[in-house]
């Protein structure tokens, strides 16, 4: 499945922009399906997005079960990085 993110909201900036995607991705993460989020038109992103959209996944799936099922397609690398660098913080913080 493909989810376009500007399909479902205008910006990637607040916590209500990433609880709208996190609940379109949610259920294809738990069910363990791959599911790609499309960035196709989105600039830039905040970690206020980041923190609603994909770090709550982690309550519920491990990151490994999240890194085979979801699939960021369609973006440059400054979101790409902040992806990584969220997820990278939040899990070393769970281990520590």
């Amino acid at each position: 499945m493909v989810l376009v993110v500007r399909d479902f909201v205008n910006s990637c900036h607040t916590n209500h922009d990433g609880e709208v995607i996190y609940n379109q991705i949610a259920q294809s993460i738990f069910d363990g399906r791959q599911i790609f989020v499309s960035f196709r038109g989105v600039s830039s992103v905040t970690s206020s997005f980041l923190n609603s959209a994909f770090i709550p996944l982690l309550n519920k799936v491990s990151f490994s079960q999240i890194k085979a099922n979801l699939k960021i397609i369609d973006s440059n690398k400054a979101i790409n990085d902040s992806i990584v660098r969220r997820f990278k913080q939040e899990v070393e913080a769970v281990t520590m």
